[in-house]
């Protein structure tokens, strides 16, 4: 899902039946939930796990340990102390934002968020007054059978979103992200100014990306074992 950048992944048996739908926000939690909870039982089971996760990969020689240590270190440690990791000023440098006015019809928003493949922000007189997510489009714009051309963005967006500061860590955005149940997080600065918007999979390459993810995957999978026959 990380590598192919799938934010779901249907799931199919033998016969080639639908059995369920993977949603990756909905792993992430699952991985972070199993990290918080060993927090309580001790950081040495942290570390044991990360150790065993090393062994199953086939990570004896030490080079290779080192470079996978260095790797999830810094997930881990944020999990379970401080420890620095990008912000999204870097994160979001060089990086377009799908910005619209309150005026802006559906149609035109759409089409800017179908090229990004973002939800809108809709900024006013430079100020952040709205967001505007696929899922909105779904259910208040399609359902609704409301004509593209002739709505406003405003009638429509969710007002006054929640937003982060751009010196936020990559690694504290991912906990927002989860503690919350946010898919997107708007970034602006102090006075208000917007700078972008990180969605979940910005964030999942922003600390790590596809290999340090499917480690930390693993990681939380033994941190899953070891609790239950601790």
């Amino acid at each position: 899902m990380v590598e192919n950048h799938f934010r779901h992944l249907p799931v199919v048996d033998d016969q080639g039946g639908v059995v369920g739908l993977l949603d990756i926000a909905k792993c992430l939690n699952d991985a972070i939930s199993k990290l918080e909870k060993s927090q309580s039982r001790g950081k040495n089971t942290a570390q044991e796990a990360l150790e065993k996760a090393m062994q199953a990969q086939g990570t004896q020689n030490a080079q290779a340990a080192a470079a996978l240590q260095a790797l999830l270190g810094p997930l881990m440690s944020q999990a379970f102390g401080s420890q620095t990791s990008p912000t999204l000023r870097s994160l979001l440098a060089g990086k377009p934002s799908t910005v619209v006015g309150p005026e802006t019809n559906l149609l035109e928003a759409g089409i800017k968020m179908a090229e990004s493949r973002k939800a809108a922000l809709v900024v006013e007189d430079g100020r952040l007054t709205g967001i505007f997510g696929f899922k909105d489009m779904c259910n208040r714009v399609i359902a609704k059978e409301l004509p593209l051309e002739d709505t406003q963005i405003s009638s429509v967006m969710t007002p006054n979103p929640e937003f982060v500061s751009p010196e936020m860590t990559v690694l504290e955005a991912l906990q927002t992200m989860h503690d919350n149940s946010f898919l997107t997080l708007p970034v602006c600065e102090d006075d208000g100014t917007v700078v972008g918007l990180v969605n979940v999979m910005d964030v999942i390459y922003g600390c790590g990306g596809a290999e340090g993810w499917r480690s930390i995957f693993s990681s939380s999978l033994e941190l899953d074992d070891l609790s239950e026959t601790a």
